[in-house]
């Protein structure tokens, strides 16, 4: 049976637990980090696609919080330690350059999530940390509100500090099985209820499935309930099911809340920049140009080839009529699907689609100040466990970054 003394054991190498291990080496600690993959990073290599967005660009404090509603002014402290900045220059300096794209979206400008987890190894062994992977941990030693050891499947290791940085519940395949939140719990922790995040989204309209693959850029969509309830502008993409892409990934949340009640329902302008007149002129317009032109033949201008069919279809416009023999009242219907296409929704993804777990432990239960439990006195917490979620565009990837360094570097101290 093994038995190992450190002054500081991570559990989980996500990119929080490999912050939190690589900073509190680099401040001088023994480091354990402790993996059940057989390499750390694994969730990490698939964020954007593969691309890694490792932060968003907004560097006003205050705007970065408020993407993170009324939880959010949890992270001043942890944004103060590291920030969207520090971050940047965390990889810069260690030879990944950076670019910002689209929404202050930020990548590396190779693409690859394989050079964003290079670097992160790279921290580990400039700090020496012993990393254990294929290592799972079952449980925790704990007296008088302090944890004396982990144990794991080959023996045990005993620590001064603890973080734990296990993640939440999505991406199962990829090691998140939400251990560390019965672990906590087990520990005392109150656990808000967890449910999968930044999700896509399930339509009942079954000639979806016809669009499967097709992206959209510019687009904007709102969410209705009755009223109007929230809406997004930008990229979108159909599935098999329904939709996905930035913008419905971010909808999702306000969807998940309402659910539960009848008539929820998607509508799409494709055309946002146009207002309904600006529209319709312009494809009066298209129409002059290509007057003794088929109907079918007469939309390429305006729609993605693979939308055209459903548009035809759903206008319930003959295919091969004549654009000139095209009713004002045909028009008008034709101008309408494009500025307001009505999708029913039927549910949303699960935790093997969702980016992100909203949820976790209690933020009233954690020191922000350190990121220590106010109920465990030598553990810490840091990354996706903790009941924090935010929008699409890095913002969750910066929690890992903050509250790992911010985690460990307070272990040490």
């Amino acid at each position: 049976m093994i038995k190992e003394e450190y002054d500081i054991a991570v559990i989980g190498g996500g990119p929080a637990g490999m912050m939190a291990a690589g900073t509190a080496a680099q401040k001088g600690a023994r480091v354990i980090l402790l993996e059940k993959n057989s390499r750390p990073g694994r969730k990490l290599l698939i964020t954007g696609k593969g691309r890694c967005n490792i932060t968003n660009a907004e560097h006003d404090t205050g705007q970065f919080i408020e993407a993170f509603g009324k939880n959010g002014k949890f992270l001043y402290s942890g944004l103060h330690a590291f920030s969207v900045e520090d971050t940047i220059r965390f990889f810069n300096d260690r030879g990944l350059a950076t670019r910002v794209e689209r929404g202050r979206r930020v990548f590396p400008e190779t693409d690859r999530s394989e050079d964003v987890l290079s670097i992160l190894f790279q921290y580990l062994k400039e700090g020496k940390v012993s990393v254990r992977t294929n290592t799972v941990v079952s449980g925790f030693k704990n007296k008088n509100n302090t944890i004396e050891a982990i144990q794991f499947d080959r023996g045990e290791v005993r620590a001064g500090q603890y973080i734990l940085c296990t993640g939440g519940l999505s991406y199962p395949s990829t090691g998140s099985s939400g251990d560390g939140l019965k672990w906590a719990k087990e520990l005392g922790h109150t656990l808000i209820k967890c449910k999968p995040g930044l999700v896509p989204v399930k339509i009942k309209e079954e000639w979806v499935k016809e669009l499967q693959g097709l992206s959209l850029k510019n687009v904007r969509i709102s969410l209705f309930q009755k009223s109007k309830m929230d809406d997004r502008f930008g990229e979108a993409l159909f599935t098999h099911e329904g939709l996905s892409g930035p913008i419905i990934l971010d909808l999702s949340k306000r969807i998940s809340e309402l659910i539960d009640q009848d008539g929820l329902t998607l509508h799409v302008d494709y055309k946002p920049a146009l207002e309904y007149n600006k529209l319709d002129e312009r494809i009066q317009r298209d129409f002059k140009q290509d007057n003794k032109k088929m109907f079918k033949n007469c939309l390429s201008g305006l729609l993605p080839k693979k939308m055209i069919p459903i548009i035809i279809r759903l206008s319930g416009i003959d295919p091969v009529k004549p654009v000139h023999n095209i009713t004002r009242d045909e028009r008008k219907k034709l101008t309408a699907l494009l500025k307001e296409m009505i999708f029913h929704v039927r549910g949303l993804g699960g935790y093997d689609k969702a980016v992100i777990t909203i949820g976790g432990i209690a933020l009233p239960q954690i020191d922000p100040r350190t990121m220590r439990s106010r109920i465990i006195e030598n553990l810490f917490f840091a990354g996706e466990i903790i009941d924090l979620d935010g929008p699409t565009g890095g913002y969750n990837l910066q929690v890992c970054w903050s509250t790992g360094y911010l985690a460990g570097a307070s272990a040490v101290s």
